[in-house]
């Protein structure tokens, strides 16, 4: 290392474990302080790849840095493992290079952690784990390994953390405030002025403030689960659990809405009389002009290497397109937090760019048996980029914050039965027409039990006495993992058919639900007066990358909103 030097690898790992380990994809979040102790400044890539990637293989993750002489800057790195867990490396480039390997981050349940400076006095006699605050990712699609955090002050953020922590506490995250050293409650401005709560517990969106009477030095795990807050969630294992690589299956099923309707028996009539021609027929006139011979073999060439590519491209339909599954949990005015599945295939063989609209999106592509050619870049402008050959498809992961017409989900009538835990005797929702248009199914859960949604004239209504316990709801219809693990079967509508009802898979996935998956992470109850709901429909345009050589094929998207009764 001749004009770098990396201080520090990996920092604090409480927020390195992953929310439903081995199941979904989750972003592992690297944190590292590069110094540049060298005479000259760096402007290079720090690349992130996988060290030992045998038979499966990510695109690197790429991040640009520049680094004036005598300069620091701390980085971080926002990648996935999938259900594997290779080691993975970390290199620049430079005159001579250089290579950090790191051990492989581990599966674990969501972190409940104090977000301060570590290295303040006053967390001398702190009992709880510390994550250094400054280091908090600047977009909520990096928090999901975080289950609550403890805070005595307002942090000192640039407006991107300030939005991500925000949208963390409307997805679901618990605040726990602590009165600061002059006694009073901490105040917050600008995107975290909702943090100003005047009751002791506040519900934000899915998530929950809580003013806590107790000191830095006396709050701790056991007396957070004393009070009725479990400081993490806990794994749960399923045995009969079928599935145990959902990116596999769920791009096995996109790969079906994208399967060439190509006449085979015109193909091999075709390969059939082009050997012919090349082989006996031109060895019969073998004793011709060698002229027209030799015309007359490169014509045949070309006009069979035309015929077959348009015979494979009408197989296609002559377009390039891609097609896609999401959960889209719903954090208000339009924005929406994306875990979304591509699959995209091309007709021409060529370096393509995916990226979708407002930045600072994450990206992953494992391959099954092949390196995947291309580069995951992140930053504001991140994007993947692709070397996709000739009639080929190339699926990938994407995550991140994206903007669409709002669920516009009003409460218009709730009403409880005798018993507030068993469930509500009657529920109506008006919805956006937008959305109402597009739904394929809804959903609704309210305590322990799951009820269907019946579409009315502007929006939907609770199907009263229609509850089941989730035991009942998931074990009614799992079909769709029996395509997935073994192979698609019909042709391209029965494939789009089979898309079109995943939304119990997703439910399942959203919900951390185990009936499907072999391992998953407990989620808490909600309370009486709150439901979950469950909308799954066709993707809105929002959601579709920006691209002028994709077109958006079949997309679909599992909407999910918490509701609280009024």
């Amino acid at each position: 290392m001749r004009d770098i030097h990396f201080h520090a690898q990996l920092t604090q790992t409480s927020l390195l474990t992953k929310h439903r380990p081995r199941i979904n994809r989750t972003p592992v979040i690297l944190s590292f302080e590069v110094r540049n102790i060298g005479g000259r400044a760096f402007d290079g890539d720090l690349t992130l790849e996988e060290a030992l990637g045998v038979g499966r293989s990510q695109a690197p993750y790429v991040r640009h840095l520049f680094l004036a002489p005598g300069t620091s800057q701390w980085v971080q790195f926002y990648f996935y493992t999938g259900i594997y867990t290779p080691e993975w490396r970390l290199s620049w480039t430079e005159e001579k290079g250089g290579v950090i390997p790191f051990e492989r981050p581990d599966s674990g349940v969501p972190a409940t952690v104090m977000l301060a400076d570590p290295e303040s006095p006053a967390m001398r006699n702190v009992r709880m784990p510390v994550f250094p605050e400054t280091l908090f990712p600047t977009t909520v699609s990096a928090t999901d390994a975080l289950h609550a955090v403890v805070l005595d002050h307002s942090p000192r953020w640039d407006p991107p953390r300030r939005q991500a922590f925000l949208d963390w506490v409307k997805r679901g995250g618990t605040v726990h405030l602590l009165p600061g050293l002059n006694g009073d409650m901490p105040q917050f401005t600008e995107e975290l002025a909702p943090l100003n709560v005047t009751a002791d517990r506040t519900t934000i969106g899915a998530g929950l403030v809580v003013k806590q009477k107790i000191s830095l030095s006396e709050i701790n795990p056991n007396w957070l689960e004393k009070a009725g807050f479990s400081p993490t969630a806990a794994t749960k294992n399923n045995d009969n659990g079928n599935i145990t690589d959902l990116d596999a299956m769920l791009f096995r099923k996109l790969s079906g809405a994208t399967k060439p309707s190509i006449a085979w028996w015109l193909i091999y009539l075709l390969t059939i009389a082009y050997v012919l021609l090349i082989g006996p027929a031109f060895y019969l006139l073998r004793k011709r002009d060698y002229r027209l011979l030799l015309a007359g073999f490169v014509a045949t060439v070309v006009l069979f290497a035309w015929i077959f590519t348009v015979v494979g491209r009408r197989g296609y339909g002559e377009k390039q397109i891609y097609h896609s599954l999401a959960i889209a949990h719903s954090l208000g005015g339009g924005r929406y937090d994306v875990s979304e599945w591509i699959h995209a295939f091309a007709t021409t063989g060529d370096n393509y760019r995916f990226e979708h609209a407002g930045g600072s999106q994450l990206y992953a592509a494992l391959s099954e048996g092949e390196t995947v050619r291309g580069a995951v870049v992140l930053g504001k402008e991140s994007h993947f980029d692709a070397d996709m050959p000739l009639f080929s498809s190339r699926p990938f992961h994407h995550r991140g914050v994206l903007n669409a017409d709002d669920l516009g989900v009003e409460i218009q009538e709730w009403k409880l039965g005798p018993n507030a835990a068993q469930g509500p005797r009657y529920l109506k929702l008006k919805l956006n027409p937008a959305i109402a248009s597009k739904v394929i199914q809804a959903r609704i859960q309210h305590g322990e039990q799951y009820y269907n949604l019946v579409p009315v004239a502007d929006g939907l209504e609770i199907n009263p006495g229609a509850g089941q316990t989730a035991q009942s709801f998931f074990g009614e219809n799992n079909n769709f993992y029996d395509y997935g693990i073994y192979g698609e079967g019909g042709d391209k509508a029965a494939a789009i058919e089979r898309l079109r009802g995943l939304d119990k898979l997703f439910i399942a996935l959203a919900n951390n639900e185990p009936f499907y998956f072999r391992k998953s992470v407990t989620s808490t109850p909600l309370p009486p007066d709150r439901a979950r709901l469950f909308i799954y429909a066709s993707a809105p345009a929002g959601f579709s990358m920006k691209s002028d050589k994709f077109q958006s094929g079949e997309s679909f998207v599992l909407y999910v909103q918490d509701l609280t009764k009024p």
